[in-house]
Formats: C-alpha cells, structure tokens, sequence
C-alpha cells in the first residue's frame, strides 16, 4: 500500500479550537492517563500524531518528564501550539503520518484523535505508529469525542444529504472501522494490535454554545464534511439554517447546551 490523499485543517486553524472545546479539567485527566497507561512517569519519548493545536500534547508536556513530540501537516495549526506548552516540554515536527520521520521503536506511547478520516490510505498510519512504538511494550491511544454537536449542525448535515452535497469522509468515516481493522489484523494471525476501551468516568461535560457562534463556524466552513460542497451550495445550505434558528424560542440569540464525553482506547502488540 503507497500513501495516498489527505486532508488538512491548516485553512480553518485560526477557529479550530474555538469549535471543538474540551474543558481544561478534561483534558487534564486524558494526560494523566496517558501519562499512566504509558508510564510516562519514566521519561521516554510521546508522540502525539496529528498533534493540531496541540490541545492533548500541551497538558501531557506539562504533567509528565517525558518528552512529548507532536507531528501534523498543518503548520498553521501547530503555531498555535508554542503558547501552550512549557518551553523545551514538546516538540513540533512537520510530516505526513503516512511516512512518519522517526526511528523505529522510538516512542513509548502515541496517541491519534480526530485525523484519520483525512487520510485515504488510513492504515498505512496505523502501520507507521506500530513501527515507531517500542515493541512489545509501546501503547496506541485512540481517541474520539462523542456527542456534543449543534441540532443547527445535524440540521445543516440533513438538508446537504438531501441535496446529495455531503461527500464521504476521504479516509476513516469514524472509529469503529480502525479498532475493527485492528481486531481483525490479529484475528487474521498478523501482526495485530489487543485493544481495550479504558475507564474514563471523568470525561463528560456539557457546555452552553450560542447559536449565533454555531452559524459563524458553519459560515466559515470549520468542520472537513463541509470543504467540497459547492460555494453555491453551500450559501443556500447556510440561509435555511439561519432560517431554522430564527425559529428556536429566542431566534439568533439562542443558546445550546451540549453535552460530550472522550472515549479512549489502547492498543499494544504483544
């Protein structure tokens, strides 16, 4: 398999976090236990893939004595990062996942969340972060965020389906597909991955979103389902949401509260 077509979010980095926000006690608890799970208390190296703005490798450099690297695509994305992290605690480093620049066996941990339905060849990612993990001992952390989105959002989603304007995700269309890829690679007597959904009773939150900020996100097109509908399209799409949220009880001055949770998964290779 030869690397194949991905996706950014180097044109939307200036509203990325703004629109997906994970409270800071949150994020917090997610690197205690990636600090835990791979015993980051000892030093060694962490690779955050798909690092972003770096709203999980931030809060780990900050926790822990190992060294965190954060690799992505997007340097507009990763400029963002500087601010968050103590001086010296993370390093950025520019690649394409599918041909990840480190030694083999370099990291003890390596964490993936919200990247892999940008990219086509999605498994060639999961083949790199087994290359570079520590054998037999080195962890794969998963994550996704559940629940928390806009019925303006879905709203949006439903009229684009029905104008068969909503493409299918370039790579992953979620995470189900790569733990199933996974389990079945080590069903199939290769070199497959053990993974287990962990204990995380701390990760949910709710949070009140105003809807004339949902509008300016979809406005400006900071969700990736989004980038391939027709300008057109698009403008139509975005008049009969606003139309739609004239219509909630306090019309452009409504709020939504939103309720999310993270769910985390780690593989190893034995």
């Amino acid at each position: 398999m030869t690397p194949g077509r991905f996706q950014s979010f180097e044109g939307v980095a200036d509203d990325y976090d703004q629109t997906r926000v994970i409270p800071a006690a949150q994020l917090e608890e997610i690197a205690r236990l990636l600090s835990r799970e791979a015993h980051l208390d000892r030093g060694g190296l962490f690779l955050d893939a798909g690092v972003g703005t770096g709203r999980f490798a931030a809060p780990l450099a900050h926790l822990c004595p190992a060294q965190v690297i954060g690799a992505d695509v997007a340097p507009a994305m990763m400029a963002r990062v500087a601010s968050k992290a103590p001086q010296g605690s993370l390093s950025l480093v520019q690649a394409d996942l599918q041909r990840l620049p480190f030694r083999a066996g370099a990291f003890s941990g390596a964490l993936l969340v919200h990247i892999l339905h940008l990219i086509e060849q999605w498994p060639l990612v999961l083949r790199e972060l087994h290359r570079v993990l520590v054998p037999h001992k080195g962890c794969l952390f998963l994550g996704v965020e559940q629940g928390g989105r806009s019925a303006l959002v879905d709203f949006y989603y439903e009229r684009a389906r029905a104008r068969h304007a909503l493409a299918a995700s370039l790579g992953s269309p979620g995470l189900a597909p790569v733990l199933t890829h996974l389990r079945r690679v080590e069903r199939a007597g290769g070199a497959g991955a053990q993974v287990v959904q962990m204990e995380t009773p701390a990760l949910s939150w709710k949070r009140v979103v105003p809807v004339a900020a949902t509008l300016e996100a979809l406005s400006g097109r900071t969700y990736s389902q989004m980038w391939d509908i027709p300008d057109a399209v698009h403008a139509a799409l975005l008049a009969e949401t606003r139309h739609q949220a004239r219509r909630m009880p306090r019309g452009l001055d409504s709020v939504e509260t939103l309720s999310s949770r993270f769910v985390l998964y780690k593989a190893w290779w034995g």
